[in-house]
């Protein structure tokens, strides 16, 4: 078993042996930036309307937001399977460009039906945290609406204060049980990108769901691991958030080399598991099949002995009518055998 303090050594080394690894994080670095500032003047952006451009807060609110979020799926995508080859060995150098290299890639279709279904997956098992998240802003929304229409939050009447209340410790079991319910399965779909990275460089592709299938199967036993990974990065994604993204030049190239040997590693001892699985099977198998055979044998020979200790019955002797030329010869040995005096 793999601990994840040798992950991470792993990690260092290659991204302080690999000339140009600081190169890749520039353009989602730089993406990071301007989306950060660009929240940070959404709100004024927002509250100016502008009659010449009745769609400009569609898309500031919408657009934009999801372009930005796919964009950047897309070149995470690339930067994990650039820090596989270089883990790998296959790639010694890295350039700026690397991080586009997905769009080149003859099988963009394929990703981005798989990206699709395991976002779609995802959505799905979120869903009861989205439900409490949702309920949670409510209400906050509502204290807010009858606070200023009562004047203070001391007047606001019981039944809003119930509504209230009621919304508010809904929404945080709700956060809770889909949280526990989530994490799980994220980290289930977390080698997705890299077995679908391996299948189609082997022409093994069967589709996304096999991907999502075959992703599923590699992390039982390994998801406290994964977990524990994303952990110990906790404090680089403060730093990152803190500096605007700019910690992000050092933070995501190490970050992904970490990824790129987990899966590494995962598949070799993954293998080794599902070898001593089967080298168990195939002696538990021989195992039984020795004992069949010694039960066969016991039985044989117990049916032996009986058929030896049995009593043996003397079988009638068939006695054929005498001819008359056998009479005779019979008279004759028995005058011979039994001699007689005779007088005269």
């Amino acid at each position: 078993m793999f601990s994840i303090s040798q992950i991470r050594a792993q990690a260092r080394q290659t991204i302080n042996s690999t000339p140009g690894i600081f190169l890749l994080p520039i353009v989602p670095v730089a993406m990071t930036f301007i989306w950060t500032v660009f929240q940070y003047f959404r709100n004024d952006t927002l509250s100016y309307y502008d009659p010449a451009a009745p769609l400009a807060p569609l898309f500031s609110s919408f657009a934009f937001p999801l372009l930005y979020g796919l964009l950047m799926s897309f070149i995470s995508i690339s930067l994990t399977w650039t820090l596989l080859l270089v883990v790998r060995g296959s790639k010694k150098t890295t350039e700026l460009k690397d991080v586009f290299a997905i769009f080149n890639s003859p099988h963009l279709g394929k990703i981005f039906v798989t990206f699709l279904l395991k976002q779609f997956y995802l959505f799905l098992w979120g869903l009861i945290f989205y439900v409490g998240l949702g309920m949670f802003i409510f209400a906050m929304v509502l204290s807010f609406f009858f606070a200023l229409s009562a004047g203070s939050v001391d007047s606001i009447p019981d039944e809003s204060l119930a509504v209230i209340g009621f919304l508010v410790i809904f929404g945080l079991f709700a956060l809770i049980g889909g949280l526990v319910l989530f994490v799980p399965q994220y980290l289930a779909y977390s080698q997705v990108e890299y077995i679908l990275f391996d299948q189609l460089e082997k022409n093994e592709y069967f589709g996304a769901n096999a991907v999502i299938k075959a992703s599923r199967q590699m992390m039982k036993g390994y998801k406290g691991k994964r977990f524990v990974l994303d952990l110990s990065f906790l404090g680089w994604f403060i730093l990152t958030g803190i500096t605007f993204g700019l910690a992000g030049i050092y933070v995501w190239p190490y970050y992904y080399a970490a990824q790129a040997h987990f899966y590494e590693t995962l598949k070799v001892d993954a293998y080794a598991r599902q070898a001593a699985f089967f080298g168990q099977f195939q002696q538990a198998t021989q195992a039984q099949t020795q004992s069949e055979e010694s039960v066969a044998h016991q039985t044989v020979a117990e049916e032996v002995e009986e058929s030896s200790a049995a009593p043996v019955v003397d079988q009638p002797v068939d006695h054929q009518p005498n001819t008359p030329d056998q009479a005779v010869e019979n008279k004759m040995d028995s005058a011979i055998d039994s001699p007689i005096d005779h007088q005269e």
